[in-house]
């Protein structure tokens, strides 16, 4: 499996998922996540629709993609080559600083997500 084949099957499994917990029991049970996936920015996801906006291949064995939910909120996903493609992390654009602030008190200066 590529990458991109990785991620348009975590994209289907959000939208067939109807809660936070199905989704993050699906995506364990198919071994989509790494194991150092946060796995509580499943459990807080609002969003379960997306639109596959850019792709920035940082190098092999990592790749982010950038989404938009239907709302417009921006979101990274990235995805790591481990012996086989793994979800290594799914984001929102962090709200507090929009990714403008090192020292980000909401997102620790990462620019998505929360701490």
């Amino acid at each position: 499996m590529t990458d991109r084949e990785l991620l348009n099957r975590v994209l289907e499994l959000f939208k067939l998922c109807d809660s936070n917990s199905a989704l993050l029991n699906n995506l364990l049970k198919n071994e989509f996540l790494h194991p150092s996936f946060e796995q509580r920015s499943i459990l807080n996801q609002v969003d379960f629709e997306f639109i596959l906006t850019d792709k920035a291949k940082k190098n092999e064995g990592l790749v982010e993609y950038y989404l938009d939910s239907p709302d417009g909120c921006p979101y990274r996903a990235e995805v790591i080559f481990d012996g086989k493609w793994y979800l290594k992390s799914f984001l929102f654009l962090c709200q507090g600083c929009f990714g403008n602030y090192e020292e980000c008190n909401v997102c620790g200066g990462s620019g998505w997500g929360v701490l």
